[in-house]
């Protein structure tokens, strides 16, 4: 019976001791499951007072869990001070609803919390979470997401998603603007391309296709149809393919901009550059066309273009001319005259025009160049555009003339003073008007003789035997008949050649008047040979078959002439009154 007794009450002992036990189990389970959590936890009964306190909590308020349990929350000077979590926890104390906020911390400032206030059975708890560098990121990533809007914005793109699963395409406020339609998730792809132009629709799609079946970015343009205004537009496409954390495709990131103007322009400049060259191409032609050299310069003088007609006078190809390589085949003496006639015409802005030598196929050849400035839109000068002309025969030419008429005015005075003498001279001989006439007809004839060869020549030369033929054929008929010409060639200055003229002249007409010419039988030989130098040739008339010779007792005119030779011939005649036949012996220099 005692035994009985004595069993019962330990047995119930026991079991409470048993609950007890596993109640504390449980119990040091629950707190170390809350103190294992990141988030700060407390718990409140309905009068207040603090029941429990995890880890995070006591690091967060500066408290230990031994102090604050059992006392009455606003009585710990740690949560009296928060004003922001009192309100926010009576709140949900009194509607005994559940209540969540992000707040910043009056106890750290700069520090922002998420708060869960939630009903218990007896009370209330309350989680709190560091959610500061959460909302740093998030408003880093707010300012990045803006700064991105605002460079797209400024750079004319907008930016687009496009969700391969449900096949929408999201736009931002500036892409759905571009494309007329309404920002945000507004259509599928597939209708997109509906508003493609149809010559585009399937270069659009393949390139699509092609960076998600290669995983590679593109860049497409194409147009569209706008829906809102069915305005055709031009649109630039760039975009790359999105994954996500499992590295699978899920849709595409891109931007796109509208490039209707800028195709317009670049159609225009286009348009232009074929207008430009299409006219460059009808100036190269019409230059290469002309039969005289035509050039281009720039603004530094520097030849960029020259024709067809330059390069075969200039024996050169283009890319030996172009540049400064002109000025190198410039006679040095010219340079500086032609670089200050350069300059002087820019200045002025009158016609550009030169005269200068140019080694030309190894000679220098003299060209004329006359050009114009040019001019751009702007009036800024661009440089000069001509015509260049080889006046090289021109010049000899004009030199050549110039010469002839110097030339043509002292012989003029010559001959002047010629027939002035020839005409003292004739009348100087005692003769009747009659005698003298004749006389002064036939040194006339005779001189006009030696100027017809010369002028046949050109007054250049003349040949001793033309010389000679004419001066005595008034006097040899038929020619040869009575006086034998006969010498090697030899070619006679102009004034020496009417020298050796008049001389035979008046030696034929003495051989005709007393001489062996007056009388039948008598004959003449004309001889002359050249001496071991060849600058001079020794002539021979000699007579024979005449009447006895005698010398005369006064000097005539034919005298005078022979003996006056010194200044054209360089040296006097010499006569030799043999009785057999009159001997004269001239030396006259050659050219």
């Amino acid at each position: 019976m005692i035994n009985r007794q004595l069993r019962a009450p330990l047995g119930r002992v026991s079991i409470r001791e048993s609950l007890a036990s596993v109640e504390a189990a449980q119990n040091r389970q629950m707190a170390e499951l809350l103190d294992s959590i990141g988030d700060g936890f407390m718990a409140f009964d309905l009068d207040w007072r603090v029941t429990y306190c995890n880890r995070n909590a006591e690091a967060h308020y500066g408290l230990r869990r031994e102090d604050a349990v059992g006392k009455l929350a606003w009585d710990l000077p740690e949560l009296g001070a928060d004003s922001d979590m009192r309100d926010f926890l009576e709140r949900a104390m009194t509607g005994r609803i559940e209540v969540e906020a992000e707040a910043q911390s009056e106890l750290r400032p700069g520090m922002w919390f998420h708060l869960r206030a939630f009903p218990l059975d007896e009370g209330l708890g309350v989680t709190f979470r560091d959610v500061t560098e959460r909302r740093e990121r998030a408003r880093r990533e707010r300012e990045q997401a803006a700064r991105l809007e605002l460079a797209l914005a400024t750079s004319g793109f907008g930016d687009w998603r496009w969700d391969m699963a449900t096949d929408v395409t999201d736009m931002s406020v500036r892409a759905a603007e571009i494309v007329g339609l309404e920002p945000g998730p507004t259509m599928t792809w597939v209708q997109m391309l509906e508003h493609v132009h149809p010559d585009d629709r399937e270069p659009a799609r393949l390139a699509v296709v092609r960076a998600l079946r290669e995983d590679v970015p593109y860049e497409i343009e194409y147009r569209i149809t706008r829906p809102t205004d069915g305005a055709l537009r031009w649109i630039r496409i760039r975009a790359r393919v999105q994954r996500d954390d499992n590295g699978q495709v899920v849709g595409m990131l891109g931007v796109l901009m509208d490039i209707t103007e800028a195709k317009v322009e670049d159609a225009q400049i286009r348009a232009d550059r074929a207008r430009l060259a299409e006219s460059e191409a009808r100036f190269r032609d019409m230059a290469d066309s002309a039969p005289s050299p035509v050039w281009v310069t720039n603004a530094r003088g520097a030849l960029e273009f020259a024709n067809r007609a330059l390069q075969e006078l200039a024996g050169l190809p283009l890319s030996e001319l172009t540049g400064d390589a002109w000025i190198q085949l410039m006679h040095p003496d010219d340079r500086e005259r032609v670089a200050q006639t350069r300059i002087d015409a820019r200045v002025s802005g009158n016609l550009n025009a030169w005269e200068a030598r140019f080694l030309i196929g190894g000679e220098w050849r003299w060209l004329r160049t006359a050009s114009r400035p040019r001019f751009d839109e702007a009036g800024e000068f661009q440089g000069y555009v001509g015509l260049a002309m080889d006046i090289t025969d021109a010049r000899l030419a004009e030199e050549r003339q110039r010469l002839l008429i110097n030339e043509l005015n002292h012989r003029v005075k010559n001959t002047l003073a010629t027939i002035q003498s020839l005409a003292r001279q004739t009348l100087r001989e005692g003769v009747s008007m009659v005698d003298a006439r004749e006389r002064l007809t036939e040194r006339l004839l005779a001189l006009s003789t030696a100027h017809n060869v010369l002028t046949r020549e050109n007054w250049e030369s003349a040949d001793i035997a033309n010389i000679a033929r004419e001066a005595v054929r008034p006097y040899d008929d038929p020619p040869g008949a009575r006086i034998a010409i006969d010498g090697p060639p030899a070619r006679l200055a102009p004034n020496v050649a009417l020298a050796i003229s008049m001389a035979l002249h008046e030696l034929a007409t003495n051989a005709q008047k007393y001489g062996s010419l007056s009388v039948v039988g008598g004959r003449v030989s004309l001889r002359w040979s050249l001496n071991p130098q060849h600058d001079a040739l020794r002539l021979e008339w000699r007579e024979t078959g005449g009447p006895p010779v005698t010398a005369p007792v006064s000097t005539g005119f034919g005298s005078r002439l022979l003996s006056g030779l010194t200044g054209e011939l360089g040296a006097p005649a010499a006569v030799d009154y043999a009785r057999s036949g009159l001997v004269c012996r001239l030396r006259a220099p050659i050219t």
